[in-house]
């Protein structure tokens, strides 16, 4: 059985006319479109497309729900029943979103099959002239986002160009602009790596937001670079402005601009640094974490004894206690393992290189310790950390 979706009477009196300019218009602007498919053992039981429902009727047949499908030209890509004959109208079909065919008891699954009527026809007439087919003018698009009709396929009519801060087919998703956002958002987030929006600029940047390793903590990333390429951050203290791949993410080379490492530790009451991530996950082996009170990373210009809720070295690690740590106008924040119980700090490190200026750990790497997991070769990466307790 088929429907279709005639074009004007006006169209078939122009057509006798042969007045093949407008033809063409008309072909472009409103062509027949049909529908052909089994109605009665078509569907796929017990199955159904999960959050794709967009309007939801109680018919009398199924043909009544395959009909209301159809005249959602727009929209409609395929349908599904209930038992109590509720019919449900989805934006996406088992094949554009193969993720969202689940198994439902008491569902039935149909195809909506569009096609053009005489389509090698349409084209031929249409060639480059400009596609219109109304779906715009139901502006489906959200947040901003412009709508462009598409006319070369039945099943996609239009397509959204979503504003910045928003994603989606229909530009309905809004992205966050923190982890900490995120997490609000859908605190069934997982760890990884997010495109963020940043209002000040309107643009999108990449953060990787680690919402698991520590219970009790979320962590924003905001510097990653591997020993190979520590020539590029050992002189940037994080005061400096020096953005790093923040639209092209990378675990060997990756900073957020100034603007954006203040707003994140705004938001912040802790400080980590972490080695090796990117492979290991979290390891408290090489690892330290403080507060921003006790360290103010963002304006620190001091060397000195600094307290941590802990820190491990090589293996040798104490809780709440204080270490040599340094940054500086030409110094990219660090600890000095080597020089701290001589600086009367109370954490000592046994087997800490001594030449040429005592070990660096978590920056600047101008004396190295091959043990130590962030400088074990020259693919050992090291990350900064804002977080916060949740």
């Amino acid at each position: 059985m088929a429907f279709r979706l005639h074009v004007p009477l006006i169209l078939l009196f122009l057509l006798q006319g042969n007045l093949k300019n407008f033809t063409a218009a008309i072909y472009c602007e409103q062509r027949c479109e049909q529908s052909k498919g089994k109605l009665v053992d078509g569907g796929i039981r017990d199955r159904a497309m999960q959050g794709h429902s967009f309007k939801n009727f109680t018919v009398r047949k199924l043909i009544d729900c395959h009909r209301k499908c159809f005249e959602e030209k727009c929209k409609c890509q395929a349908y599904q029943m209930t038992n109590q004959l509720g019919c449900e109208l989805l934006d996406e079909d088992r094949f554009s979103a193969p993720n969202d065919f689940i198994a439902y008891m008491g569902y039935t699954y149909f195809e909506m099959n569009r096609e053009y009527a005489n389509q090698d026809s349409g084209n031929a007439y249409c060639g480059s002239r400009p596609c219109i087919n109304n779906c715009c003018s139901e502006k489906p698009c959200f947040g901003g986002g412009t709508c462009t009709e598409i006319c070369d396929h039945p099943k996609r009519k239009f397509n959204c160009t979503c504003a910045p801060r928003f994603f989606g087919k229909y530009c309905s998703n809004q992205r966050s602009t923190s982890c900490k956002e995120q997490l609000q958002r859908n605190p069934e987030s997982l760890s990884g790596l997010y495109q963020l929006f940043d209002e000040e600029t309107n643009s999108l940047f990449d953060e990787f937001c680690d919402f698991t390793s520590e219970v009790g903590f979320l962590w924003s990333l905001v510097e990653s670079f591997s020993l190979a390429n520590k020539g590029d951050f050992r002189r940037q203290p994080f005061f400096n402005d020096y953005p790093v791949n923040q639209e092209n993410f990378d675990w060997s080379r990756f900073r957020l601009s100034l603007s954006r490492m203040n707003k994140s530790a705004l938001q912040s009451s802790h400080l980590r640094v972490t080695c090796n991530f990117n492979i290991d996950g979290l390891n408290s082996t090489d690892y330290m974490r403080t507060t921003l009170l006790e360290i103010d990373i963002m304006n620190l210009r001091s060397i000195g004894c600094k307290k941590h809720e802990y820190i491990n070295i090589r293996g040798y690690g104490c809780y709440n206690c204080t270490t040599h740590f340094h940054q500086g106008k030409r110094f990219h924040g660090h600890v000095d393992s080597h020089n701290s119980p001589r600086e009367g700090c109370e954490a000592f490190f046994p087997g800490s290189v001594a030449e040429p200026g005592g070990e660096d750990n978590f920056g600047v790497y101008d004396t190295i310790n091959p043990v130590h997991r962030c400088t074990a070769n020259e693919n050992s990466t090291t990350q900064w950390w804002f977080g916060e307790r949740v």
